[in-house]
């Protein structure tokens, strides 16, 4: 009877797992992530005449989220540039989610006569080269498969510390029996590297799939 009693109260603990099991820290030293694109900051000593970063999801039009330069400029043929640009398309890119669908980041680059597609982690970050701003460090975050929430400090926070980034994110674990989101404390350095400094259980739920 004892061993049963004490089975309900582990089966008990495991499928109530919540917020309330959170990384103790000091939210007041983290700035919240108030956007849900908040990459509007992105710095490259790659030479281009054009780039943008577009988000993309499951048979919708694909959103714009930043762009800089003008497009084709530096080309000796601007209309075949264009039509070329335009017509780029990938199945695929880095910071994907939206389960059971599928939705993700990609960037768009042209730079004289040559358009081309950067859509994995790899080629973000050579892309971004070094990570200094807050904009860069979401998105490297994101693009290894940490989210941040945009109403929730707990998950979406961020702060500067000398010559790296700290975070506040959220990571799925399991999508399916149970479902288990972790909570995040994670440092990025400016080359990139990721370590992971705190986790918690953030949310477990063993009735549902994603």
């Amino acid at each position: 009877m004892e061993k049963l009693f004490s089975l309900f109260i582990v089966l008990t603990l495991l499928t109530s797992c919540s917020k309330e099991d959170s990384i103790q820290i000091d939210l007041s030293k983290f700035d919240a992530i108030t956007e849900p694109f908040p990459y509007k900051n992105i710095h490259t000593e790659i030479a281009y005449d054009y780039y943008e970063l577009l988000y993309a999801t499951e048979g919708s039009v694909e959103e714009r989220i930043v762009s800089e330069g003008n497009l084709c400029a530096g080309s000796t043929k601007p209309d075949m540039c264009i039509e070329t640009y335009n017509s780029l398309e990938t199945m695929f890119g880095f910071a994907g989610g939206c389960l059971p669908s599928y939705c993700f980041l990609y960037i768009k680059l042209q730079e004289g006569d040559t358009n081309s597609i950067l859509n994995t982690p790899e080629q973000l970050l050579s892309f971004l080269e070094t990570i200094d701003t807050h904009s860069e460090a979401i998105l490297w975050a994101n693009a290894n498969g940490y989210k941040h929430s945009s109403t929730t400090k707990e998950i979406g926070a961020i702060k500067e510390v000398g010559d790296h980034f700290e975070l506040l994110v959220s990571e799925l674990v399991s999508g399916c029996l149970p479902v288990q989101t972790d909570q995040v404390h994670l440092r990025i350095d400016s080359d990139g590297k990721i370590t992971e400094l705190e986790r918690a259980v953030y949310t477990y739920d063993k009735k549902s799939c994603i």
